[in-house]
């Protein structure tokens, strides 16, 4: 622990020294890809959509059965996540010709700029499930084994009590696919800096070509589940972030422009069409397309600095908080607004704007007043915009 670190633990005002000062936190850092933030909190807005709906169909406030597409409304958004994370870490390991860090660095970063809020929001959780048992739409309750909180907290795909592969807060099953991705990238670091992005890219494509041979096992744990969990197809997703950034790097400065709410937009628009799409792949395709308008074209200069940037940047710092904790508040809002809901479309649309608002609101200043700190802290120096970067 650096001494920073020791006198920061031992001083009273050192967590609100280690926020972001207001003005800076609104502030679009540089060399920040404003798309990019904007298609995060879209990502982790989409799971909300979902998870607000399906709370809805739950307490028969919703007319009819919800059409297919809203089923993969979350899905679409983890995957463009996934994309996301393989583009990020190219990128921000080997812009403005830095020399990458080490893969021992690099992993470290990544876990502690992942692990604190979900362990936080995981242990949370289970008091929060402890403390309203019987009010809502799930009446049991179970106080998770110890086995379930070592796999939860290393990141070990595994069967919970309720047969799916996921951990104790069911969020974050799409953490096994990430700690697992910076796992590899890590050991691409490790065997060469400079050119291990192409190992994993190998490993990554090997993973995915294996995933028809390996069939869902029953199993709780072992190493038959997590052979499995890491032969999805999502695994080539990660790839093509990862191509993105390259393609990105080698065109420099000769990337095209156009004005950014025409890149927001067509960006959003393919997200909404890969969560219409029937096969894995062409939904996988749809997302890849959402990713490369972001990274592949530039806003026009004088709408670097804007309002509808700071927005967007505002968007995806708060993403990973979204995701994380809208579980939190999304309960009371469906059971408080039900009634409204099942009045019609209209209405219903209205209450997703609403949950959209105040999740977006709730991510951002858990971001700002818990995320950052505790990550600061952790790190015992003020982390740089690069390592700031989540899922």
């Amino acid at each position: 622990m650096t001494g920073e670190a020791r006198q920061q633990r031992g001083n009273p005002g050192a967590w609100m020294r280690a926020m972001i000062p207001l003005h800076n936190a609104l502030r679009i850092e540089q060399g920040q890809i404003v798309a990019l933030q904007l298609l995060r909190g879209v990502a982790a807005l989409a799971v909300v959509v979902e998870h607000l709906l399906q709370r809805y169909e739950k307490r028969g406030a919703l007319p009819a059965e919800l059409p297919e597409f809203v089923a993969k409304l979350g899905q679409t958004g983890v995957f463009a996540f996934f994309a996301i994370s393989g583009f990020i870490m190219v990128f921000i390991t080997s812009r403005d010709r830095q020399a990458p860090p080490s893969g021992a660095a690099f992993l470290r970063a990544r876990f502690l700029r992942v692990a604190p809020l979900y362990y936080l929001t995981t242990l949370l959780i289970v008091v929060f499930a402890w403390a309203t048992q019987g009010l809502g739409t799930l009446s049991d309750f179970r106080f998770p084994t110890l086995a379930e909180w070592v796999g939860s907290f290393l990141f070990i795909p595994h069967r919970g009590a309720n047969g799916l592969i996921q951990p104790i807060y069911g969020l974050g099953w799409s953490l096994h696919y990430e700690m697992f991705f910076y796992l590899l990238f890590a050991a691409g670091l490790a065997i060469h800096r400079r050119h291990g992005v192409l190992l994993v890219l190998a490993v990554l494509g090997l993973l995915a070509a294996l995933g028809p041979l390996i069939a869902a096992p029953a199993d709780r744990w072992g190493l038959s589940v997590i052979a499995y969990v890491f032969t999805r197809p999502v695994m080539l997703i990660f790839m093509a972030g990862m191509i993105l950034a390259r393609i990105r790097e080698r065109c420099g400065d000769r990337l095209p422009s156009a004005p950014l709410p025409l890149i927001a937009s067509v960006a959003i628009a393919a997200l909404w069409l890969a969560a219409t799409l029937e096969t894995i792949g062409a939904m996988l395709g749809a997302i890849v397309l959402a990713l490369a308008v972001c990274v592949l074209v530039v806003p026009r200069d004088r709408e670097a600095g804007g309002r509808f940037a700071m927005f967007s940047s505002a968007m995806g710092n708060a993403s990973y908080s979204i995701y994380l904790t809208h579980s939190f508040v999304l309960g009371a809002f469906a059971a408080a607004t039900s009634a409204i809901a099942a009045e019609g479309p209209g209405p219903l649309m209205a209450l997703v704007l609403m949950a959209c608002t105040g999740c977006f609101i709730l991510g951002w200043l858990t971001w700002h007043l818990i995320e950052v700190p505790m990550t600061n802290r952790l790190r015992g120096k003020r982390s740089r915009p690069s390592e700031m970067v989540a899922p």
